[in-house]
């Protein structure tokens, strides 16, 4: 026989459960079969399920449960979705979320599973790989913005050898090859030729600006 209960989650002191007691009464859950967890703002939420843990241990396949939010089963979409999973998936109940009416997985049921626990379980797992999207994209426009304004990001670049304008101008003569002058310039190979390239591209952009301006002088 299906049981029917009711999980309340008061978050921060002060915060009035008789409401949401009255609901889940009106929804006929048995004042016994009401679990409900209370924590504050200084209280690791993760801490303070003892009631939760309680309804699981109950909970069976086909029972019914309400919850007057998705953020009482955790808090973030991460721990919700888990939550979500073990509820619909594992213990194979009904979950009915009274904040968000359309979230009732006695609805559009299959023959084979439920369709709206699917649904929101996807929904759910595909939030916190799109929230992490969000910010790295963020951080990178924010990063661009920076650069823009001419901050500098990491360690400072240690400045050229004296030797090395001398050097590279041997290099681009082909007269000692890029292992030679970087041991010449006391540099790593790589970091030689990567000053070498930048050179190289400021030596090129500083040609076309000048041809630029003999034909504009024309």
């Amino acid at each position: 026989m299906r049981r029917i209960y009711g999980y309340v989650r008061i978050r921060f002191s002060g915060q009035d459960a008789d409401n949401q007691i009255i609901t889940m009464r009106e929804m006929h859950v048995p004042e016994k079969d009401i679990f409900i967890d209370r924590s504050d703002r200084q209280d690791q939420y993760h801490n303070s399920r003892m009631e939760y843990q309680k309804l699981l241990q109950r909970l069976k396949a086909n029972d019914l449960l309400y919850i007057k939010s998705l953020d009482d089963l955790g808090t973030d979409y991460r721990e919700i979705g888990q939550q979500w999973r073990t509820l619909t998936r594992e213990k194979r109940a009904d979950v009915v979320v009274l904040d968000m009416p359309q979230l009732d997985t006695r609805r559009g049921k299959t023959q084979f599973d439920t369709l709206v626990a699917d649904i929101v379980q996807s929904m759910l797992e595909y939030a916190p790989d799109a929230e992490w999207s969000a910010r790295k994209q963020k951080q990178k426009e924010g990063i661009a913005r920076a650069k823009r304004r001419g901050v500098q990001f990491g360690r400072p670049e240690l400045p050229l050898p004296e030797n090395f304008g001398q050097v590279y101008q041997i290099w681009c003569k082909k007269e000692i090859n890029g292992e030679k002058a970087a041991e010449l310039c006391h540099m790593s190979k790589a970091n030689f030729y990567k000053k070498a390239r930048e050179r190289k591209a400021m030596e090129i952009d500083s040609n076309r600006q000048e041809c630029g301006q003999i034909i504009h002088k024309t």
